[in-house]
């Protein structure tokens, strides 16, 4: 076994664990699983018909390029420890291979990780390419530039944002997420091209400029400083609810540009209650952290029922982030917000009192808000 085979090993009993320990969460989300692969295999069809047509809507494809790039990252990230192979990195280190190996090795990893994601960006370059090729003799040039512009674009963002999830610790925070909110009101201004070249600018920038680091100080006491250590310690989590979110906004926001009003009426409820239950779900990471101290949170002078209100307080606060979100895309009328308030307290509700079955407290809010309406 050489040292290729060797890492494919591991990073494939990395997967392997990974879709155990898949199968060992709740009900609800094995149930769904089946239903969210078949949507993740659907998602990168759907985009590349948008994202390599050279005359679409600037929007639709602003939104879609970040969903897409969002998508990929997510993906790479969920992966990462099993490329890198960090469960066996001791051995790994003590093995006498150069620098130079380990680094082609992650690199093939990381693109064999990818796999479709890239491939399919690949193949639209290549036959756009080559019909571009054919008839560059009969068009002009700044034409075949302009037609080959999106699926170069995406290509090169998807390669980087697939290898950068993998080798680089900073969170490329300016490119995928500030960037889009600036440029989605400008799209109809801009160019693809100059989309494509802001894009670069940016992750530049990103790469460049030291990222702030957060400092708590003495502005932050009690529970909530211990809350927000645990999350800053391990922000994975909070991350991919943050992507989840983004992803889910995206794709709706990309999908109204072409219904009818009422349809996004129906929709923007359905969203309202999804995104609940998904912010409403970090409540289990603070609980986490109560039964990680419980000794500790047991010997202070507190009562169990302020701890869980403190713990309900915080999860709140941090839902902030993805309301701004929410309120900046504009997607939500009065009754939707309405709805958002109902879900997410009866889901939280359901995350105190029955963590198990959680779902069924908002399912059941759902159906009576569907019962009454009618």
């Amino acid at each position: 076994m050489n040292y290729w085979q060797f890492r494919l090993r591991l990073y494939r009993e990395y997967l392997k664990q990974w879709l155990d320990s898949i199968k060992q969460m709740s009900l609800a989300i094995v149930a769904l699983f089946p239903l969210a692969i078949s949507a993740l295999v659907l998602f990168p069809f759907l985009a590349w018909g948008v994202l390599a047509e050279s005359a679409i809507n600037n929007e639709l494809w602003i939104y879609t390029l970040w969903g897409y790039l969002l998508f990929v990252y997510c993906w790479m990230i969920l992966q990462k420890d099993g490329i890198l192979g960090v469960k066996s990195e001791l051995y790994i280190n003590s093995l006498p291979v150069g620098r130079s190996t380990r680094d082609w090795c992650e690199l093939g990893l990381s693109l064999y990780g990818a796999n479709l994601f890239i491939l399919g960006p690949l193949f639209i370059f290549l036959v756009l390419f080559k019909h571009g090729a054919e008839q560059v003799l009969h068009i002009p040039f700044g034409h075949f530039v302009e037609k080959l512009a999106p699926a170069t674009g995406l290509l090169i963002l998807c390669t980087y944002y697939c290898i950068s999830a993998v080798k680089v610790t900073r969170l490329p925070f300016f490119s995928l997420f500030i960037l889009p909110l600036f440029i989605v009101p400008w799209s109809q201004e801009l160019t693809k091209i100059q989309c494509l070249v802001l894009w670069c600018v940016a992750i530049l920038i990103e790469r460049v400029i030291p990222t702030p680091s957060i400092v708590i100080g003495t502005w932050l006491k009690g529970y909530y400083r211990l809350f927000f250590q645990s999350d800053m310690a391990s922000p994975r989590a909070e991350g991919l609810r943050l992507v989840a979110l983004l992803l889910m906004l995206i794709m709706l926001q990309a999908m109204f540009n072409g219904v009818h009003a009422d349809v996004k009426t129906n929709v923007a409820s359905f969203l309202s209650f999804t995104s609940a239950l998904l912010m409403a779900s970090s409540l289990f990471d603070t609980q986490a952290v109560c039964r990680h101290y419980r000794y500790y949170l047991t010997s202070l002078p507190i009562s169990k029922f302020k701890l869980t209100m403190t713990s309900v307080s915080y999860v709140m606060l941090k839902a902030l982030v993805g309301l701004a979100v929410i309120a900046c895309l504009d997607i939500f009328e009065l009754q939707h917000w309405a709805l958002w308030c109902l879900f997410y307290m009866t889901s939280l509700l359901g995350i105190l009192y029955q963590p198990k079955w959680f779902f069924t407290f908002p399912v059941v809010a759902a159906v009576l808000v569907l019962v009454l309406g009618s």
